[in-house]
């Protein structure tokens, strides 16, 4: 057993001493720009690798020099910690040993095998969940949900932060979309937004990227006596489906334009529309 824990030890040192010399010669922020160059899918898919790359090495660096103390630790004082080891394992066999007959072999068998799968489960779901959090880190963080905005895509994440910025706490939204923006609602309190919805999209439930494209109102469908009972601050036109996206209006907002700033592709234009403005509009008596 001492021998075994030697060799592991060993290499532990090792490991840990490599990662530690790794994750601090290189600087953060050269492999943020390394994975975010090597992200080919947009600019969303760029933030979320250089995020990712901040959290993995972020951590690599506490983690690594602790697994260096701790195995340095541990090797110092392997002589009496194989004796212990050796004595925890004797200690899970006897508690997972039901009897002595052929019939409780089979069972404690059965009983240490449930015990193996529960850890290697237990283990695996630990390592997604970690690896998961290290993904989302470029829009999360260590911020609250009132600013992090969890559970919605980058686009909502987006139009919820401009409209928050654009308009004041008590304005009054119409909102025109043709997606299902139930939770918007909750994100902009203590605004209050008002969103009909289309009667051939009433129980039909939106697909990913567009994939199952809903019937929305635009803002030629508005009826003037229906905006002036409702009264609104503001009208906000949000589409990201082919069918609604008129591309020479997309940049119709350059306040929308100049918020998304620095998520943009220099020169890229955002294949979604986002316009808000006041209502009525400027100008009008």
């Amino acid at each position: 057993m001492q021998r075994f824990l030697t060799i592991l030890l060993v290499l532990l040192l090792c490991g840990a001493a490599w990662l530690s010399f790794d994750a601090w010669w290189t600087p953060l922020d050269v492999r943020e720009q390394l994975a975010a160059t090597a992200a080919t899918d947009g600019p969303f898919a760029a933030a979320e690798a250089a995020g990712f790359a901040e959290a993995l090495w972020g951590t690599l660096r506490l983690a690594a020099p602790l697994a260096f103390v701790v195995a340095s630790i541990a090797f110092l004082q392997r002589r009496r910690l194989a004796p212990f080891l050796t004595s925890a394992g004797r200690g899970l066999l006897q508690a997972t040993t039901t009897d002595q007959s052929a019939g409780g072999a089979r069972l404690t068998w059965l009983v240490r095998g449930f015990v193996a799968v529960w850890a290697a489960i237990a283990v695996t779901q630990f390592g997604e969940s970690v690896v998961q959090r290290m993904r989302d880190w470029y829009a999360y963080r260590l911020y609250a949900g009132e600013t992090s905005l969890p559970n919605i895509s980058e686009t909502n994440r987006q139009v919820i932060r401009y409209v928050k910025s654009a308009t004041p706490e008590d304005a009054r939204i119409l909102v025109l979309s043709d997606q299902k923006l139930s939770f918007l609602s909750y994100y902009l309190l203590p605004r209050r937004l008002y969103h009909p919805l289309h009667p051939d999209s009433e129980f039909v439930i939106p697909l990913a990227h567009g994939q199952r494209q809903l019937a929305a109102y635009t803002r030629d469908d508005l009826d003037p006596q229906y905006l002036a009972q409702l009264k609104p601050d503001y009208v906000l036109e949000y589409f990201e489906g082919e069918t609604y996206v008129d591309s020479a209006r997309v940049p119709e907002d350059s306040d929308w334009l100049r918020f998304l700033g620095h998520g943009q592709i220099p020169g890229e234009r955002p294949q979604i529309l986002v316009v808000l403005r006041p209502y009525p509009p400027e100008g009008t008596p």
